[in-house]
């Protein structure tokens, strides 16, 4: 089954990533070195793609599907895009 993003953010040292149909996956940012040491304004300067979240001042990025296998949410797969975001323009 394939899941799609609908919200991420940033709150409270964690990072929040939620599908439509409602799945939740969050991580307190201090399990990556470079979030934990970075300011509130650059942790919110992130953008997101089809497969993650991607802070280019920061060099970071985080996958969806991993995000999500990781708290038990979803299988992993080979193409690694069973969780994905789908811009309203695609």
């Amino acid at each position: 089954m394939k899941h799609f993003i609908s919200k991420v953010w940033i709150d409270a040292g964690r990072i929040y990533a939620r599908t439509t149909d409602g799945l939740l996956a969050s991580y307190p940012v201090a399990m990556w070195e470079r979030l934990a040491a970075a300011t509130e304004d650059q942790l919110n300067d992130f953008y997101f793609s089809y497969s993650g979240i991607h802070w280019p001042g920061l060099d970071e990025d985080l996958g969806f599907e991993g995000m999500f296998h990781s708290a038990g949410l979803c299988e992993r797969t080979d193409s690694e895009d069973s969780v994905c975001y789908i811009s309203e323009s695609c």
